[in-house]
């Protein structure tokens, strides 16, 4: 399991193409060290360029790169929290910043899908306003 936001959208990302860490390695023309590494969360600040490599090895959607791109500046967001994302495509990148972002009082986080609806709700909340 992946320790940072970032691992878990590579793993999830490259597990949906069914790729190897190699193949994803050999197509984007990164070191496949690198990218176990990225994946594990030993690493968690690639280049923007290597990003790209990423994301079109990969052959992400936008939505999908854009959450890439957001989780390198925010490493600390929720893995599960990624990965519920992921597999929800009706979940916007707003929704998910904002959910990924939320700080929880008390020991108890929410789990992604409560966490989720709450940040729907209270965003149609405020529109509502």
């Amino acid at each position: 399991m992946s320790n940072t936001g970032l691992g878990a959208a590579l793993r999830k990302l490259r597990d949906r193409r069914t790729l190897s860490v190699r193949e994803v390695g050999k197509l984007s023309d990164v070191d496949h060290a690198y990218v176990h590494r990225l994946e594990t969360g030993e690493k968690t600040k690639p280049s923007p360029e290597l990003v790209g490599r990423l994301l079109r090895a990969l052959k992400t959607n936008e939505r999908d790169a854009a959450i890439v791109k957001w989780l390198v500046e925010h490493p600390d967001a929720n893995p599960q929290l990624v990965e519920f994302v992921l597999d929800d495509p009706s979940i916007e990148v707003d929704i998910f910043t904002v959910a990924a972002g939320a700080r929880h009082r008390g020991r108890g986080r929410p789990d992604p899908a409560t966490l989720i609806e709450r940040v729907r709700r209270a965003l149609n909340t405020a529109d509502d306003e």
